[in-house]
Parts: structure tokens; sequence; C-alpha cells
């Protein structure tokens, strides 16, 4: 990744974008030697905006199938704790 203060990125703006188009690499501007942004070829971006649209959404529904399988674990919970001589069941 190329690293450009922004003094530099404002002069050069449109040679620094047909770099990233050929490279296919991202460019970190940086203020005063601090990141301040990332411009990243636009696959790139919308590969990880697309990952971001998925996150726990994509988990919804997952365990759909299992519930029958968790019915029977957590009877089988419930069936162990009543059996348990080691403390008293409050249920």
């Amino acid at each position: 990744m190329e690293i450009v203060p922004i003094t530099r990125a404002k002069a050069r703006f449109s040679e620094i974008i047909a770099r990233l188009i050929h490279r296919k690499e991202a460019v970190l501007i940086t203020r005063k030697r601090t990141p301040v942004a990332a411009i990243v070829p636009y696959a790139e971006w919308a590969e990880r905006e697309t990952s971001k649209q998925k996150g726990l959404a994509a988990a919804a529904g997952a365990l759909a199938d299992f519930d029958a399988e968790i019915d029977e674990l957590i009877e089988a919970v419930y069936d162990a704790r009543m059996k348990a001589k080691d403390r008293e069941v409050l249920l």
C-alpha cells in the first residue's frame, strides 16, 4: 500500500487514481503522518460493502433446521437436572 501525504494527494490526484486503476492497490492518505483516508479499487470496496451487509443477517435462519435437536437437548438438560441428587432444583 502506497502512503501519500494529503498535500501530495491533492496536487497529484489524477496520477494517484491512474496508478490505483493499473496496480489495483490501495493508497493511504496521511495528514501530519497520521492516516486519515484510504483510496481503494472499486472492486475491493464493493466486496467489503457486500461482506458488511451479510454479517449477522447472513446467519438468520441458519439454525432453523435444528429446532427439533435443540428441543431434545433442552429436554435432556431438564431431565438430568430433575434426576440430579447433588443439589435441589427448583423448576
